[in-house]
């Protein structure tokens, strides 16, 4: 839950800490929040520790080399991360199961294993199509455009992936029944 609030804020948070104070004190403070993070993704024994582990490690290259662009590579590294595993066949239906089923709406449904399976593509190509909307917004966009899309947007695409997903399962299974 922390770590979903951390995501949320993190753009907004890392564009006003560039505007207001020094490159070593938003490093400082990215990495103490990441660390602060990782200890309770341990403390839950949560398997996302990794996401503050790699702002945690951006952070502190941003206070070594003074690099503050590095800060604004996070979320493009986890999407990255993400659209790899995603793009790997044999893992993508129980990832994509198990974050389905985080919320409470889809855990009625029971969404199966074997209705991701079907349209793994689907995740796959739309952790890309994210993985490219971060690169063009980190390139091409204002940094608040960026802050926003790094904070809310995303989701969108993932929402929209599942909006299809749900649609032809539904197509599928109507054709099926028929």
């Amino acid at each position: 839950m922390i770590l979903t609030i951390f995501s949320f804020i993190y753009g907004p948070l890392i564009v006003w800490l560039m505007d207001t104070f020094s490159p070593n004190v938003y490093s400082l403070v990215i990495l103490v929040a990441s660390v602060i993070l990782i200890g309770l993704n341990f403390r839950e024994k949560s398997p996302v520790w990794i996401i503050p582990f790699v702002y945690f490690v951006i952070s502190l290259s941003t206070l070594l080399f003074g690099k503050t662009i590095l800060l604004m590579f996070g979320p493009l590294a986890i999407s990255v991360g993400v659209a790899t595993l995603l793009s790997m066949r044999d893992k993508t239906p129980q990832m994509i199961q198990t974050a389905i089923n985080r919320w409470k709406f889809f855990r009625k449904k029971h969404i199966s294993v074997e209705q991701i399976r079907s349209n793994t593509w689907i995740w796959s190509v739309a952790a890309w199509l994210n993985v490219v909307l971060h690169i063009y917004f980190l390139l091409f966009m204002s940094k608040w455009l960026w802050a926003f899309y790094v904070s809310l947007g995303w989701y969108a695409v993932f929402v929209l992936a599942l909006i299809l997903h749900i649609y032809i399962w539904q197509k599928r299974k109507r054709g099926s029944e028929e």
